[in-house]
């Protein structure tokens, strides 16, 4: 392949907004050549197909499998025809790929062990061959392909006819009510679903759904009940039986995993976030691994915008995608553990408002706004990319180790640093006046809280790497310090700002489920600020930004927010833990001198502080003792909270003895108590 011939693309390729190549000697494109149609020029340059209605596009495309496109090149009995056998222009799911009926895909890779794209492939290409095949196999483009497997193939499939009665049961004949509630609120915030898609097998029978979806719809609607005219009247019923129905049929799901199954993985993990009954996050990273690998299995780490299935399908499979790729990231982010997603292995196109096929807005008051929700999501997948990498530069394994044992730490981190604060200032900046905190419409709720929150929680993350290696610095610039220092108070400042011009269309809106932890991230690294602050007004004045920041979450607690009750649960579990990790390496010669005295530390470290050791108590003085990291010191049962100072109580060899210390002092009382433990003693503050 040398070129094309022809300056604009054929009707095909326009129409599927793919790259038109043809060959050198070829009158047809290589799409139409491999589809066995005819390539034509007749439609005008300006035919832009992904601006039609959802509606007609699936029409279009569904007229295509009788007339000009024939068959994909594929082994008979895909499943493709499922859909089919409905009459022409009364469904969208016509040759659809993810969510057939009765069969499941999965993709294979270039290394497949059926060798499709081989030169010894099997694959029969000429259509109109009917011969049976134990393998099918489906193409959707020349270097992709999907093997097609039916659902009887798999476990438990028969039980699913009964679990999807019993979800209808659970909820008392309000499935309906709750669908509709579902598409009002939660849908324009967090639009992983295709509506028309889904009104439309949910019109024709809820046995279209896959269990987990349908229960996880319901348990998210649920918790807007009281924004329902028909449902305000009607007594709730509990949730528990749906919620164990959901997580039980999920893994059932996956066996015969597609696109709802995805679904299901996402909005489950919502659930569980925004649901006080799950104490800690091991389930949700438990369907967030989970989900990562039925997203490969089933191609989501693709583009599919030049793949051969319907229009609507294209959109949601990157809107699959993304959601994927910032579930993923940012519970990475807030856990603390590595990504499950390389960059390497993410090839999807950024999201375009093509996209998103709803656009009408519901006027019903207590409703999300559509095109806010649009942009919010768009937004928030910019930003993931963004957080993508600073976890890479700053939060990674190896960027930390680095950054423990370069010499010269701070500038080297400031320089680091650098492109990634010009990338989050800019996004900030061009963030469109649509997503401005005091833009809600009337009687209309807004997700523009969350997106605002994860900003600023990338920002606190950022800063508080800066303050952490200000702390290991052992004589850092003066300037450059109070500079440092002066930026992240303000970083700590617009979180307090925010949470307290958070309205009543915020609170009750959706809050994606890293927000919780988001706001805790923040409170602790207002806490690390106060901790190292380096001055009594510059303490008082943390002191007061910290009472504040707490004080606004229980207030939008009690105004019904979920994720501010959940975050001041995780700050109250937080108190009294005392977390000391050395940041640097035990010094080499302090290694040496602990093996040549098995009594303790050696005689030149004076005798202030006890320790330890099986066979004595030796006293030691801090001064000579590294700097180490002390992120959660407040917490600490040596830190008197009525007065806010700091004392601590020794009984020396010779004798009982109370030393009241500065925080300066305490911090190198604390590092050397973690010098201690690097080297293995026994570490006691009597």
């Amino acid at each position: 392949m040398t070129g094309t011939k022809r300056t604009r693309p054929c009707d095909t390729c326009r129409r599927r907004k793919t790259k038109c190549y043809t060959d050198e000697k070829e009158s047809a494109c290589v799409l139409c050549k491999f589809h066995g149609q005819q390539c034509t020029y007749e439609r005008s340059a300006g035919y832009a197909s992904r601006k039609r209605p959802a509606s007609q596009a699936a029409r279009s495309d569904g007229q295509s499998v009788s007339s000009s496109h024939g068959p994909s090149i594929t082994t008979p009995g895909t499943g493709v025809e499922e859909y089919d056998t409905l009459p022409e222009g009364t469904t969208l799911l016509k040759r659809t790929l993810g969510l057939q009926n009765l069969h499941h895909s999965q993709y294979l890779g270039v290394n497949n062990p059926l060798n499709v794209y081989g030169l010894g492939s099997t694959i029969n290409p000429d259509p109109g061959i009917q011969s049976e095949a134990s393998i099918q196999v489906r193409f959707v483009h020349p270097l992709h392909a999907f093997r097609i497997v039916p659902d009887a193939d798999t476990p438990a499939l028969s039980q699913e006819t009964a679990v999807r009665d019993a979800i209808e049961q659970a909820v008392h004949g309000h499935g309906p009510d709750l669908v509709s509630l579902y598409f009002r609120i939660v849908h324009p915030a967090f639009p992983i679903l295709h509506k028309e898609v889904f009104l439309e097998k949910h019109a024709r029978s809820y046995h279209e759904f896959a269990p987990p979806l349908l229960a996880a719809v319901y348990l998210l609607a649920s918790g807007y009940w009281d924004y329902s005219d028909n449902l305000t009247v009607q007594t709730k019923p509990e949730m528990a039986p749906l919620k164990k129905l959901a997580m039980d049929s999920l893994h059932s799901s996956m066996e015969r995993a597609k696109l709802s199954t995805i679904q299901a993985c996402l909005l489950l993990s919502q659930c569980q976030a925004t649901d006080p009954s799950y104490q800690s996050g091991e389930a949700r990273l438990s369907i967030t691994s989970q989900l990562i690998h039925l997203a490969h299995r089933l191609g989501l780490h693709l583009d599919a915008g030049d793949w051969d299935i319907p229009e609507w399908e294209i959109g949601l499979r990157r809107r699959l995608s993304w959601a994927c790729f910032i579930q993923d990231k940012w519970l990475a982010f807030v856990q603390g553990h590595p990504s499950l997603i390389p960059c390497d292995s993410w090839d999807v196109d950024s999201l375009t408002a093509d996209d998103f096929p709803e656009t009408d807005e519901d006027e019903t008051a207590g409703s999300s706004e559509v095109e806010k929700g649009r942009l919010v999501f768009m937004h928030m997948a910019g930003l993931t990319q963004i957080l993508s990498d600073v976890m890479i530069v700053l939060l990674s394994p190896r960027a930390q180790r680095m950054m423990q044992t370069e010499e010269n730490g701070l500038a080297a981190l400031l320089e680091r640093i650098k492109p990634l604060q010009i990338r989050l200032k800019d996004w900030f900046f061009l963030l469109p006046d649509g997503l401005k905190m005091d833009t809600a419409a009337s009687m209309k709720l807004t997700s523009v809280g969350y997106l605002r929150l994860a900003y600023l929680s990338i920002e606190a993350g950022v800063h508080r790497q800066i303050a952490l290696s200000l702390l290991r610095s052992v004589e850092p610039d003066a300037t450059l310090a109070s500079i440092c220092r002066n930026a992240a108070r303000e970083r700590f400042s617009n979180a307090v700002d925010f949470l307290t011009r958070l309205t009543a269309s915020h609170l009750a809106s959706f809050w994606y489920m890293s927000s919780s932890k988001c706001a805790a991230l923040i409170y602790y690294f207002g806490s690390l600020l106060e901790d190292t602050a380096l001055g009594l007004e510059e303490k008082d004045s943390l002191r007061h930004m910290l009472r504040a920041y707490r004080w606004t979450l229980k207030v939008n607690s009690d105004a019904g927010a979920s994720f501010a009750r959940q975050a001041i649960s995780l700050i109250d579990a937080s108190e009294g833990i005392l977390t000391i990790r050395p940041t640097l390496p035990t010094p080499p010669a302090a290694r040496q001198l602990s093996r040549d005295s098995a009594m303790g530390l050696p005689a030149q470290f004076p005798q202030n502080i006890v320790y330890a050791t099986p066979q004595a108590q030796l006293a030691v003085n801090p001064d000579t003792v590294p700097l180490y990291d002390m992120s959660f010191m407040e917490h600490s049962e040596m830190y008197d909270h009525g007065n806010r100072g700091w004392a601590y109580n020794m009984n020396a060899v010779n004798g009982n003895w109370e030393t009241p210390v500065s925080q300066s002092q305490m911090y190198e009382i604390l590092r050397a108590q973690a010098e201690g433990q690097a080297m293995g003693w026994n570490v006691t503050p009597k």
